[in-house]
């Protein structure tokens, strides 16, 4: 994509421009997210290992403010800890040789409960999400009850980190 800022002519890839749309609200540093072509590799079953991919492929979610759609894939659960230390104990996951992790959004939280509830312990788990009103909340997800709240970041909660593959 070409951008033309002040008058200068700056050519930009769509990875990266993918990757600072999702730096922006998960605020972890994800320099690419990898793109993949459904045609060209074999997807396993919703809930299955995703052999050399780093974890459990958990669905498709639509892509965030006109992005491309993409695939979510669940990774390792995160001791309770408070959102920070969650946010950063994901991104400094490398599974299979993918060091691309970070907490889920509120919608891939409500993909997991829907396709993968048995992954999960039914209690709270971080999502990347603050509460724009409030900066000291973030988004939390319930996998008993399916419900989403939020609370203060400095309490203590589980979390999940996933990562994900853009459909090109």
């Amino acid at each position: 994509m070409q951008l033309n800022i002040k008058g200068i002519a700056v050519q930009v890839d769509d990875n990266q421009i993918a990757s600072i749309v999702l730096q922006h609200f998960t605020g972890n540093g994800i320099s690419v997210i990898p793109r993949v072509d459904l045609h060209s590799i074999n997807v396993p079953p919703l809930g299955s290992i995703w052999t050399g991919q780093g974890g459990i492929f958990t669905g498709l979610v639509r892509g965030r403010d006109g992005q491309p759609d993409y695939l979510v894939i669940t990774g390792s659960e995160i001791d309770q800890t408070t959102w920070e230390k969650a946010k950063s104990a994901a991104a400094a996951l490398e599974i299979d040789g993918h060091k691309d992790f970070s907490l889920p959004f509120r919608a891939e939280q409500a993909l997991q409960f829907a396709n993968v509830p048995e992954l999960f312990e039914k209690e709270w788990y971080w999502s990347c999400e603050q509460l724009a009103a409030y900066p000291d909340y973030a988004w939390m997800q319930h996998f008993r009850y399916g419900t989403q709240n939020n609370n203060l970041k400095s309490n203590a909660y589980r979390a999940r980190a996933v990562r994900r593959l853009i459909i090109q």
